[in-house]
C-alpha cells in the first residue's frame, strides 16, 4: 500500500515538515499516537489527500518534546494545521479517530485541489 505518511520524530523534523508546508502552501493533518507502526487508515488517507494536505506521524513516548510543545498529553490526538497559517491555534479531532471521522476532518482542512507545482514567491511574481 502506498505511504506518503511524513514521520516526525523531533522538533527539527516537526519544522521541516511546517517549512515543506509553507513552501507547498499545504496544510497539515499532524497525527500523535503510542502505537507502533503507521495505520493502514493513515496510510489510504495519505493517498488520498496526496498533494492537497501533508499528513504527519509523531509516535509520542514519555517525555516527548514534540507532544509537549503542541500542548498535548493524550494520545491519539489528531492537530490540524491550515495552509500559510503561521502559529494559528490547531484544530482538533476531539473524538475517537476512526476511517470516517479523520477521513470528514481531513476533507475539512483539505485544498479543494491538488498543488502540483510550487505557488510563484512574491518576489518572482515582482519580476513580471
Amino acid at each position: 500500500m502506498p505511504n506518503f505518511v511524513e514521520r516526525v520524530g523531533t522538533l527539527k523534523e516537526l519544522e521541516a515538515v511546517q517549512a515543506k508546508a509553507a513552501e507547498w502552501g499545504l496544510p497539515i493533518a499532524l497525527v500523535l499516537s503510542s502505537s507502533g507502526g503507521t495505520s493502514s487508515t493513515l496510510k489510504a488517507l495519505s493517498t488520498e489527500y496526496r498533494r492537497r494536505l501533508i499528513v504527519a506521524e509523531h509516535k509520542a513516548k514519555k517525555g516527548s518534546e514534540v507532544a509537549a510543545r503542541l500542548g498535548v498529553a493524550a494520545f491519539p490526538a489528531v492537530l490540524g494545521f491550515k495552509a500559510g497559517g503561521g502559529n494559528d491555534t490547531p484544530a482538533r479531532l476531539e473524538k475517537e479517530p476512526t476511517f470516517n471521522r479523520l477521513d470528514a476532518f481531513f476533507r475539512k482542512l483539505a485544498l479543494p485541489k491538488p498543488v502540483l507545482k510550487k505557488p510563484a514567491t512574491e518576489a518572482a511574481k515582482e519580476e513580471l
